[in-house]
């Protein structure tokens, strides 16, 4: 969901929300700002920045930003010297600014420059226009846009009218797989909870797959994303499928025989549960199908190390892989192209697509008045 302040680049980015501080402090305190506020600084700073003739080369295009960061700390600086007006600090586009350029900005040797990329916040975290500071910039299937996400949940029984039954509404960096919790807990409490829950790939993994049987009773749906090892990807690689899982002797036996010397509960990046295991050097360093297996270039050659999830999410995988191509799964599946037509219905009729409002709570409110409304419309009442 589109933002409602437009994208803009990086220059502008920087530039408005300055100059968006600037209008917002001479509203409230003219005579102070006019007061020490340099001349050059109108000619700088009181046309929108897109209305200006922006400079082409890359010098010139750092020589403005790295103007628009001291620009930006002076200002900052005199609204927290002695005698300000301490309402000032307290202004919504003075917030903005000063959390663009802790974001953007760093100060070396007395010279005011922008951070590298790698050193600013995750998207998460980084403002992308200082007129919608809950909107974020985010990518899915190449798509790059600054917004929100929505998230739909539909009933589509055969012998039923097809009814919205919850709506979700997030920046547009959450990840879809972690609404399946919030949303099964939200149906829970109205007694509305599906026995089978049909969902895309981004929200169906292992763990929720899980967790929804657990805690709810719900057969959550959807494909399951593959292997990315080059071992799946490589025909006659020996992928994580290939090797004989022995839970309760906590054993790996690999395609060839060799069994695992080494089994390890841990933790993955992410803070989720896994176990690691490991081969020996001994069986792995001679093996004829070594190529296969592991690409290890180390000194040592150390042996294939292979990486599971607990074994009640490992079996729910190969369970959810094996259904995919039956069909009867398919069939099932096919139900969900109910909510995939509910989704462009809401692009064409009612805007879903473009926020009206700025901020998370004002977006959420559209989408949710917007679900309120399609169930009339689809039946043709005005």
């Amino acid at each position: 969901m589109l933002s409602a302040a437009r994208q803009i680049n990086g220059l502008v980015r920087l530039g408005e929300t300055l100059r968006a501080a600037l209008n917002s402090v001479a509203a409230r305190e003219p005579e102070w700002l006019a007061g020490w506020v340099p001349p050059e600084w109108f000619d700088r700073h009181a046309i929108r920045f897109e209305d200006t003739r922006l400079p082409k080369g890359k010098a010139k295009k750092t020589e403005l930003i790295e103007q628009i960061g001291a620009d930006g700390l002076k200002l900052l600086a005199a609204l927290h010297a002695p005698g300000a007006p301490g309402s000032l600090r307290q202004l919504d586009r003075v917030q903005s600014l000063r959390q663009m350029w802790i974001q953007q900005y760093v100060v070396d040797n007395g010279l005011v420059r922008r951070r590298d990329l790698k050193d600013r916040p995750p998207g998460a975290e980084r403002l992308v226009t200082p007129y919608d500071t809950d909107a974020r910039r985010s990518v899915k299937r190449g798509t790059f846009w600054d917004g929100y996400k929505v998230h739909l949940t539909e009933t589509c029984e055969p012998d039923r009218p097809n009814l919205i039954t919850h709506l979700a509404t997030t920046d547009s960096t959450v990840p879809d797989v972690r609404l399946v919790a919030p949303i099964h807990a939200h149906l829970a409490e109205r007694d509305l909870l599906p026995d089978r829950h049909l969902v895309d790939a981004g929200y169906a993994t292992a763990r929720e797959v899980v967790t929804a049987r657990r805690n709810h009773k719900v057969n959550l749906v959807g494909p399951i994303l593959a292997s990315t090892g080059w071992q799946t990807k490589d025909d006659g690689g020996f992928s994580q499928a290939d090797f004989t899982i022995d839970w309760e002797n906590r054993q790996v036996t690999c395609p060839n025989g060799a069994i695992s010397s080494r089994w390890a509960e841990d933790r993955a990046q992410e803070g989720t549960a896994v176990v690691r295991a490991r081969f020996p050097t001994a069986a792995c360093r001679p093996c004829k199908a070594r190529e296969q297996c592991t690409r290890s270039n180390t000194k040592w050659h150390m042996g294939r190390r292979i990486t599971l999830r607990p074994q009640a999410e490992y079996e729910a995988i190969q369970q959810a892989r094996a259904q995919e191509d039956t069909q009867d799964w398919i069939e099932q599946y096919a139900h969900r192209a109910g909510v995939e037509g509910t989704i462009p219905q809401g692009v064409r009729c009612f805007g879903l697509r473009r926020c009206r409002y700025h901020g998370l709570a004002k977006a959420r409110l559209q989408h949710q008045l917007t679900a309120t409304a399609r169930p009339p419309a689809r039946m043709g009442l005005q």
